[in-house]
């Protein structure tokens, strides 16, 4: 009897012992990990303009940058997505200046933390610590260059939260003005042949060899500008090449002067406002001068200064 009552006994320690560890199991999967924290953060109001002052013709890096402050009202850690959005309600990572060609792209910046772009355009994700006010930042810089007209051109989009992965906004969104400031331009090489801009040796002397009646010659003005341009043309001699040490009664050779075809008055000066091409290759204009009667004249070397000038207006 007694031995009968151990076995008995063992065999219930070991039903026991197997029955624990599969127990154990199904306690572990009822327990499973917490919830995620929900955040309960707001954009706080700021200025919200992000500006870029912009050179057409420079080709330099064109940045700006816009802060704003984001508070967490939540008692832990959690994560939010800042979505950059339009008026169609799409993610923008990038603007296109119509119709010069130019593009800026956006993307998260330095601030107490740098938010962590995902999948979708525009969006980007933080982790905001608790309680407490967080300095996150915009850049914006011109990935694509164009000449944009003077001037300023701005796009307006809205920065909203979202809980992580959501399209719906949470709280109430920042508007946001990018704005491209684009300078006034305009330039000019005079050159000895026709091209695009920057191409051929640049002309500072035109020389007419041994002086004769009528003789021509021609260079080009390659010109560019993101605007209307004023070019004036100004004769030191009113329109004569005058010998070297010369007398102040001596006369000069005569000549004349016509750019682009049109009669240019270099006795009183000349200047004449004109749209040139709002190109980066610009265009060459020609600028011919010929020569006047020479007659008899005293041996030397005849000469003026033309002082030729493109502003941009």
């Amino acid at each position: 009897m007694s031995v009968r009552s151990g076995w008995h006994a063992d065999l219930a320690r070991r039903a026991w012992r197997g029955i624990w560890p599969g127990l154990a199991g199904v306690l572990m999967v009822v327990a499973g990990p917490a919830a995620a924290q929900q955040c309960d953060a707001r954009l706080l109001p700021v200025a919200s303009t992000l500006r870029l002052d912009y050179d057409p013709f420079a080709l330099a890096r064109t940045t700006g940058r816009w802060s704003f402050d984001v508070e967490s009202r939540s008692d832990q850690p959690c994560e939010v997505d800042l979505a950059l959005v339009d008026d169609q309600h799409l993610g923008r990572a990038d603007i296109a200046i119509d119709p010069s060609g130019v593009v800026i792209g956006i993307q998260a910046g330095p601030g107490d933390t740098t938010p962590v772009p995902t999948a979708s355009t525009g969006v980007w994700r933080v982790r905001l610590p608790p309680g407490r006010r967080t300095r996150l930042s915009l850049d914006a810089t011109v990935t694509t260059h164009g000449v944009a007209p003077a001037g300023e051109s701005a796009t307006d989009l809205s920065l909203e939260l979202r809980a992580p992965g959501s399209v719906v906004a949470t709280g109430t969104a920042l508007p946001v003005r990018i704005v491209l400031a684009t300078v006034p331009r305009a330039q000019m090489n005079i050159v000895g042949a026709a091209g695009t801009f920057g191409e051929g040796a640049s002309v500072t002397r035109v020389d007419f060899g041994v002086l004769e009646t009528g003789a021509q010659r021609r260079v080009f003005l390659q010109v560019r500008a993101n605007g209307r341009a004023r070019l004036s043309i100004a004769s030191a001699n009113g329109g004569y090449l005058m010998r070297t040490d010369h007398a102040a009664s001596e006369a000069g050779v005569p000549y004349q002067a016509a750019f682009d075809g049109r009669a240019v008055d270099l006795a009183r000066g000349w200047a004449e406002e004109f749209e040139p091409p709002a190109s980066l290759a610009g265009a060459s204009l020609p600028l011919d001068l010929t020569l006047g009667t020479v007659g008899p004249r005293p041996a030397g070397s005849y000469s003026d200064l033309l002082t030729i000038e493109l502003s941009a207006l």
